[in-house]
């Protein structure tokens, strides 16, 4: 079999004798649990969003690449590892010579000294960050794996973030909470009735996505609350929802795992055509109005399908992968 560029890594690969006694094991539970189902396993094991995305995008432009191989026989060229236990085994079989080019990011770790400075091995040779105002914290704790950065986004899957209700049958705006006291949250579900429309809270991690997709159908914006944002998948759900976003942008102090910063944004890939940032709930009422006067003017759709979709990101990703196995080769 042809070794492949690349390998997306995220669990790591077992011994043959281990996986021959998996597979004994799953023969015999049968009969050891009779009736009893196999535990559910997630097709994109580790972040999933990221994994699903990528993953997708690769197999949509047609990418030399394979995907959690059983063997090490398998394992491409270039291993990217967007998760940390497939991240340190990749980082032994680069430092064995057994692949060429390693690449990690962007959720292995949000600062570069977190998780045991698990991104801060030297066999990794890129890392991927989703925005710009990311490479701050690099700055501030590792600058020496600046010149490592390289910038790509995660994609969504415009197909199942697609929209059936006609706009003008939305009455709705999804106000999603991921940061801020409920008392914050109150406070803007108020405004958001008081500018005409029902709110419909959706809380961060406690929803599915047919859920989330459910309630952006019916919604005309959605108001979004986080103190800080990489990228903001959520925002480009909604996106391709065409459903236009309003978004709290405080860019101030944040925590992260017990760990505070100074935000950068949170909406770093808002645009025109996709929505509106206020900074204070002071300014929500003036902009919320605003952008519901203008909701012809929006276009979120529209730009995700040229910006944000799985295929799109994965070219992007593709291509500097590619190119980080070329710098590889010629710089050692």
């Amino acid at each position: 079999m042809k070794r492949p560029l690349l390998t997306v890594l995220t669990t790591p690969i077992v011994s043959a004798p281990r996986r021959t006694y998996q597979r004994l094991r799953r023969a015999v539970r049968p009969l050891v649990k009779p009736g009893a189902p196999l535990p559910a396993g997630s097709p994109y094991p580790g972040h999933f969003a990221l994994v699903r995305s990528v993953v997708d995008g690769l197999r949509a432009i047609g990418a030399d690449f394979n995907f959690n191989p059983r063997s090490f026989g398998e394992v491409g060229r270039v291993v990217y590892a967007p998760a940390n236990e497939a991240l340190r085994q990749a980082g032994e079989l680069r430092r064995g010579g057994a692949i060429e080019c390693l690449v990690a990011g962007p959720v292995n770790a949000l600062f570069p000294t977190e998780c045991d400075g698990i991104l801060m091995m030297p066999e990794i040779d890129r890392l991927i960050v989703a925005s710009d105002w990311v490479i701050d914290l690099y700055r501030a704790e590792a600058p020496q794996l600046v010149p490592k950065i390289r910038m790509c986004q995660a994609g969504v899957d415009a197909e199942y973030w697609k929209p059936g209700e006609p706009a003008g049958k939305r009455d709705r705006a999804v106000v999603y909470w991921k940061n801020g006291v409920e008392a914050f949250c109150d406070e803007v579900e108020r405004i958001v009735a008081r500018c005409g429309l029902q709110p419909a809270r959706i809380q961060c991690g406690t929803y599915t996505r047919d859920e989330y997709r459910a309630a952006l159908d019916r919604s005309a914006v959605a108001v979004f609350l986080s103190s800080f944002e990489t990228q903001g998948l959520a925002l480009a759900e909604a996106w391709s929802m065409d459903v236009p976003t309003v978004v709290w942008n405080p860019r101030g102090d944040a925590e992260w795992r017990g760990r505070s910063f100074r935000a950068g944004s949170s909406c770093p890939f808002l645009t025109p055509a996709t929505g509106r940032a206020w900074p204070t709930v002071v300014e929500l009422e003036q902009v919320l109005r605003d952008a519901l006067i203008n909701l012809p003017s929006f276009t979120p759709r529209e730009w995700v399908l040229g910006h944000m979709t799985d295929a799109v990101c994965a070219d992007v990703l593709y291509r500097t992968l590619r190119d980080a196995l070329a710098s590889s080769l010629m710089y050692g």
